[in-house]
């Protein structure tokens, strides 16, 4: 799988977390956001 799939995938993630009613939702959210978003931007190898 691609790194930029897996990214996008990991942000929708986290997207979808911060609609969770749990006090720290917010952080778990933050960081599938942060890391999709590296992901994304990660050259892939060829």
């Amino acid at each position: 799988m691609k790194n930029s799939t897996l990214g996008m995938l990991i942000v929708i993630a986290g997207v979808l977390t911060i609609f969770v009613k749990h006090e720290y939702a917010w952080i778990v959210s933050a960081i599938l956001i942060g890391g999709g978003t590296g992901l994304f931007f990660w050259k892939d190898k060829e």
